[in-house]
């Protein structure tokens, strides 16, 4: 679809209390979920419906960027409405330099003239980009194909004001929103992984089933365990900014690779792990085999399933009514918020202050009502609040 338009862009870069969201867009994170790929047990019935032509917080802080006015012609893939909500529009490009840059041209083709027609909310999704880059502008290697990257789209005004109706007139503080998505993303996580490990075991395999966790401020780990250690590798990232009165979540899955994470220089981090390296894509779909391309294909539908159900969800829980939810009442809370987040906390990991020239050793002893957190120093004992750092 050719969307001529001219127009001033302002871009406003939304700092979260946890979230540096820098300039010039980006995937966040590296990780890794599985979604269930085949539903009724069709593969090309969900390739067709994604993509049918097959081609309160003093912690927020912002600043903008004013360009001249300039005539741009804006390539958009085509869309299609989900099947349950025609609000949420669903895009789908196979490479891209990033969802983020895609993301923003399509919230420069809505237009605020007729709000009837636009999305309440939208997902762009790629099979794999070029330029992908996380939380302070750290490069994401995302250029091969079986990986989960998209970006979900939102309205600024669904979190300022239509939630604050919803929460009884409270304003929820804009820095739980990595929190709620990160819950989301786990939540998919877990209960993909106990599908796929069933299906490992329907087939005879019997793999120890990794347990899911949370790192403040917006990764999503996977813990295994041994007799004698515990580790944690990353399986999930997400970065958050805004375009115009957008804000646009960007999201990484580990699915069918773990990409080789530096351990120094500017991209260093935590090591990845991805799913495949728990279940097998040929126990779980009867119609693959062991040719890699193959594999690759499944991990690919997989990640087009997992974006879907993962931007459905969040969409879902922002514009519910209350009617729609009466069992839980409160879930639109900043307490409840955290406490889903919370419930996927391990509070015995260790953490590294990433940033830090000592690059200190912590643990976690409390979360703030405002998304903050209360952190130890394991040698010292030194209690300290923290409001834009990041872990390793």
């Amino acid at each position: 679809t050719l969307t001529p338009r001219c127009y001033n862009r302002s871009r406003f870069i939304i700092i979260l209390a946890f979230v540096f969201a820098s300039k010039g867009g980006g995937l966040g994170g590296v990780g890794g979920a599985l979604g269930r790929y085949v539903s009724g047990g069709s593969r090309s019935a969900f390739v067709s419906a994604v993509n049918p032509s097959s081609s309160s917080t003093s912690a927020m802080s912002s600043s903008s960027e004013n360009t001249a006015d300039e005539c741009s012609t804006l390539l958009l893939p085509s869309k299609v409405m989900h099947q349950q909500d025609p609000s949420l529009w669903l895009y789908h490009v196979e490479t891209t330099t990033s969802t983020m840059d895609e993301a923003r041209k399509i919230v420069e083709s809505i237009t605020t003239d007729d709000t009837d027609a636009n999305p309440k909310s939208f997902l762009i999704s790629a099979a794999s980009q070029s330029q992908g880059r996380g939380t302070t502008q750290r490069n994401w290697k995302s250029s091969q194909r079986g990986n989960a990257l998209f970006t979900i789209g939102i309205p600024q005004s669904a979190w300022m004001v239509d939630l604050k109706k919803k929460n009884h007139g409270n304003m929820v503080p804009l820095t739980l929103l990595p929190l709620k998505v990160g819950s989301l993303v786990a939540q998919q996580i877990q209960r993909s992984l106990e599908e796929c490990l069933q299906d490992d075991k329907h087939q005879g395999m019997s793999n120890a089933a990794p347990k899911v966790t949370v790192k403040w401020p917006n990764d999503v780990l996977l813990k295994q365990s041994s007799s004698t250690q515990s580790s944690y590798e990353k399986v999930a990232g997400i970065l958050i900014e805004s375009a115009k009165d957008w804000f646009i979540i960007g999201i990484g899955i580990n699915v069918g690779y773990a990409p080789d994470i530096p351990k120094e220089g500017s991209d260093y981090g935590r090591q990845a792990t991805c799913f495949s390296q728990y279940c097998n894509a040929t126990a779980s779909s009867a119609d693959a085999n062991d040719d890699d391309d193959d594999n690759e294909e499944y991990w690919v539908g997989v990640s087009k399933k997992l974006a879907v159900d993962i931007a459905h969800d969040l969409h879902s829980w922002l514009h519910s009514t209350p009617d729609e939810h009466l069992s839980s009442i409160d879930e639109h809370s900043g307490g409840a918020i955290l406490d889903k987040w919370k419930s996927f906390l391990d509070w015995d990991m260790e953490l590294v202050l990433r940033d830090t020239p000592k690059r200190e050793r912590v643990r976690l002893t409390g979360v703030m009502a405002d998304g903050r957190v209360i952190v130890k120093e394991v040698e010292t004992g030194t209690t300290r609040t923290l409001v834009a750092d990041y872990f390793l």
